[in-house]
């Protein structure tokens, strides 16, 4: 099959790890599960254009703790960047901010998660740190409430 018929006009171009961070502290309490807490976020850093496409710079931001009682056991802070593009005869530049947030933290939510199972089982911790899945929508969602609300 052919493909040139079925390539999309949004794409993923790159990504890069611009901060990570990850501190474990040596807690001594037997028996104890910890509690982890996620916080994530995402900015839509620029959107620029030529005349032929829509560039979009996106950042994901992953903040996790874990603490056993009142002590932390591990901070981890990752913010990961991603490009897109998206072909200006064919998306509107609405509909390609709409596929950054949409398609774009869905792809970025995925690398961040395989980047920290792989950095927090090579720090040792064990088992390693699975970031859930999130709904998309719903973040989108509390984004805008956010904003509005500042």
């Amino acid at each position: 099959m052919d493909l040139k018929n079925t390539v999309a006009n949004f794409q993923f171009i790159a990504n890069r790890v611009s901060n990570f961070t990850l501190e474990t502290r040596d807690v001594d309490i037997k028996g104890e599960k910890a509690k982890v807490n996620y916080d994530i976020d995402y900015n839509i850093i620029e959107i620029k254009e030529d005349e032929k496409l829509f560039i979009g710079k996106l950042e994901y931001i992953v903040v996790i703790k874990a603490k056993m009682k009142n002590k932390i056991l591990f901070k981890i802070q990752l913010t990961m960047e991603g490009i897109f593009a998206g072909v200006k005869n064919k998306l509107s530049e609405e509909d390609f901010r709409n596929m950054i947030e949409l398609n774009g933290i869905a792809t970025l939510s995925h690398l961040s998660r395989a980047y920290i199972i792989s950095a927090t089982s090579l720090a040792g911790i064990n088992p390693p740190v699975k970031v859930p899945m999130i709904n998309i929508h719903v973040l989108r969602e509390m984004k805008k409430k956010k904003e509005k609300d500042e």
